[in-house]
């Protein structure tokens, strides 16, 4: 189904380009500051590039330009960016949350990056080197120092003054407990801290068994454990239990939806670091190029297993208009197979120690696909060339087990790339399609020959 366009936005954004033909800067910028930052980077994604630099420009205010550019694709980041003067750059920076501040420095080229950190002051420069240490994709690159950790001897009184104090907390979904050393301890939610007894301390109100993170965490288990237990913010741990951050749902949100594209885009063969609308004709060509070429190579094999059946096609002509349907077939399954796979593995849906179940179920699907079109393929046969003995058994059983093997394998390759730590989206897609065609060639014209040879 095809999302249409939220219709208020394209009026404005209709609305925004008449006020950039007509130069009316005042009036675009009393505009763009009454709208929400999603909202003005959605606007600007639709822009062409000379137009969304000028509106960006005359967005109103330091903090409202910075929450723009978080929202903002990130080929719209560095388009924008660099037009942005330095000393622009860190103003932006210094309204920004440590998740945020690394998104907006991983955009600049690393010696623009090395300017902008010698103008920070020292206490922003230790924050943001304190926050490009960890290492991309794990949770201490997208966690937050915006909460509020209260020592477990407070009580819930002194921890509602404290909660109260805490103005540069912006995520104040929970209150965590930590000992004198930061260890976490637990963690109470807002409603618990208001409703409990105000004398007693937090040790006896808090709940214990917190679920937690380690900084070195993969964000998308990050993004699992926040999705699966329905909790809006996680606490991430170092090695020695202290707590360093949080991680907050919006993040996990944007985390989920980034993924998936991500495994769409490897599973397709093309780019997945970057949006495919901002690459070149010609890069993005040579982006897609070597997948297909693979395709292409896999093509040209199956066509010469074809050609070593020369005999039984020139007996049966009626076997090469079955060659199409078999085979995309086959590689639809797998197409299929691979997609719930990937996201059942991304998703931990799927899990590689049940492996046996996970394959056993996917082959008895494949078997009763199999055994449908199979069925279905005997009947075409048999009516559109009743006069060709075993066409209809030769086809039905290819297809059927054509079928099988590509659920068989289709499971089977996410699962082997996932144990020996491969990337089950980049390595599956073109790969099983490409498989699937040259085994279903092998397989339908095997069973041709031994049905004409003993006919």
């Amino acid at each position: 189904m095809v999302q249409e366009r939220d219709p208020r936005l394209a009026r404005i954004e209709d609305l925004v380009r008449r006020l950039l033909r007509r130069k009316a800067d005042v009036h675009l910028a009393n505009a763009l500051e009454k709208m929400h930052s999603a909202e003005v980077a959605q606007i600007f994604s639709h822009l062409p590039p000379e137009e969304r630099l000028a509106a960006f420009r005359l967005v109103p205010g330091t903090g409202h330009r910075a929450e723009v550019l978080t929202e903002c694709d990130p080929h719209i980041v560095r388009e924008l960016i660099e037009s942005t003067p330095n000393d622009e750059v860190v103003a932006l920076l210094t309204e920004l949350n440590n998740d945020d501040t690394r998104y907006l420095m991983e955009m600049l080229p690393e010696e623009r990056a090395a300017e902008v950190m010698r103008l920070l002051g020292a206490k922003e420069t230790a924050l943001i080197e304190d926050v490009m240490a960890y290492p991309p994709d794990t949770a201490g690159s997208i966690m937050t120092e915006a909460y509020v950790a209260i020592p477990e001897g407070v009580t819930v009184e002194e921890a509602i003054a404290e909660v109260r104090k805490a103005s540069e907390a912006e995520y104040v979904f929970y209150v965590y407990v930590v000992d004198d050393n930061r260890h976490l301890r637990g963690v109470i939610s807002l409603r618990q801290l208001l409703l409990s007894s105000p004398a007693k301390p937090l040790a006896e109100v808090m709940t214990p068994n917190v679920w937690r993170v380690n900084v070195h965490a993969d964000q998308e288990h990050v993004a699992q454990v926040i999705s699966r237990y329905n909790i809006l913010a996680i606490p991430v741990v170092d090695d020695a239990g202290m707590l360093v951050g949080i991680v907050t749902v919006d993040d996990v949100l944007d985390i989920l939806r980034d993924e998936a594209t991500e495994d769409i885009l490897k599973m397709a063969g093309t780019h997945y670091a970057e949006e495919i609308t901002s690459l070149s004709a010609v890069r993005l060509m040579w982006v897609r190029l070597p997948w297909l070429a693979i395709s292409w190579v896999g093509s040209l094999v199956a066509a010469y297993f074809i050609s070593q059946f020369s005999n039984e096609l020139s007996r049966v002509v009626a076997l090469a208009a079955f060659i199409p349907v078999i085979n995309g077939t086959a590689g639809n399954v797998g197409a299929q197979g691979v997609a719930i796979m990937v996201r059942g593995l991304a998703t931990g849906k799927v899990s590689p120690k049940a492996w046996f179940q996970v394959v056993g179920r996917q082959v008895l699907v494949g078997l009763m696909l199999g055994a449908a079109f199979g069925l279905l393929l005997y009947g075409i046969a048999y009516w559109h060339f009743p006069g060709v003995v075993w066409l209809g058994t030769i086809v039905s059983l290819a297809i059927c087990l054509s079928i099988v093997a590509s659920a068989t394998l289709s499971s089977l390759l996410p699962l082997a790339l996932h144990y020996l730590r491969f990337d089950p989206a980049l390595m599956t897609g073109p790969f099983v399609t490409t498989s699937m065609d040259l085994i279903s060639v092998l397989v339908y014209f095997n069973i041709a020959r031994y049905f004409l040879s003993a006919s």
